[in-house]
């Protein structure tokens, strides 16, 4: 099966568990004319990912990961976990050879730059600081990374604590590289992100940095956000896919921003 269809039976799965609430491994099957071994393949993933819990040959969606509204779209940070899946671990396993021994990292909130954690480098140290409560959770599981964790205030759309002391907070350290996660890249219009509460400490983790390295699958490109956080010339590197077109590839290239695709 291929990785579109793979990826939309995921979507179908969400979706069908935000109507139904709670389904068996043999309904899902059933409804979805695949084996019981797929779904349960497709089950894994999802519980990895914190989108779904497993319990007793069954499946529910996990509480705290809700749709909400910004501006005129609905954002779901579920499916957003689930799309360009193999795009965004390629993206993130080259940023992860980036991490150098003794680095002071900052990680973004973000999808792309959450993948980041299970290519991590375990055979040295270095420090991360982040703002997103299940980046955190994760990283506290790797005995050679030091874990900063700002606190504040809790969003729960996209899983972040963040405050005007937490951003302070922030601005008092300095980073060898920044991960930056974005929701739109605009010629004109710069770049952007979904929600006015991530801009702050998107401005501190890019001034408070020595390198800005931004995470984004090639969708990304082209589409303008509400929220506008950083210029071309605020940021270095940015890793995205093959997906990119050779438009915006001449155009990086004209704003001197070093391009690395995977």
């Amino acid at each position: 099966m291929n990785r579109n269809s793979k990826e939309n039976r995921l979507l179908q799965i969400v979706d069908i568990l935000k109507k139904s609430n709670k389904m068996t491994t043999r309904e899902l099957a059933d409804t979805l004319h695949v084996s019981i071994m797929t779904i349960r393949r497709d089950l894994e993933i999802l519980r990895k990912n914190h989108i779904v819990e497993r319990k007793y040959g069954s499946a529910t969606l996990e509480s705290n990961l809700n749709e909400y509204k910004a501006g005129d779209e609905f954002y779901d940070l579920r499916r957003a976990l689930i799309t360009h899946v193999k795009e965004k671990e390629r993206i993130a396993s080259y940023a992860a050879t980036l991490i150098e021994p003794n680095d002071f990292i900052f990680m973004d909130n973000g999808t792309t730059v959450a993948r980041i954690i299970p290519f991590l480098p375990r055979n040295f140290p270095f420090t991360v600081l982040t703002y997103n409560s299940t980046i955190m959770f994760e990283l506290l599981k790797y005995t050679n990374i030091k874990v900063i964790f700002p606190g504040g205030y809790y969003y729960p759309e996209d899983q972040m604590f963040i405050s005007p002391q937490a951003v302070d907070f922030i601005r008092c350290h300095r980073a060898s590289k920044a991960f930056i996660s974005v929701s739109g890249i605009h010629p004109s219009l710069g770049i952007t992100c979904i929600n006015a509460h991530s801009v702050q400490p998107k401005q501190a983790i890019i001034d408070s940095s020595v390198q800005r390295i931004i995470l984004t699958d090639a969708t990304k490109f082209g589409v303008v956000k509400d929220n506008h956080f950083a210029n071309f010339n605020d940021i270095h590197i940015i890793i995205t896919d093959e997906g990119i077109s050779e438009e915006w590839v001449s155009f990086l290239k004209k704003e001197k921003i070093k391009l690395v695709t995977v």
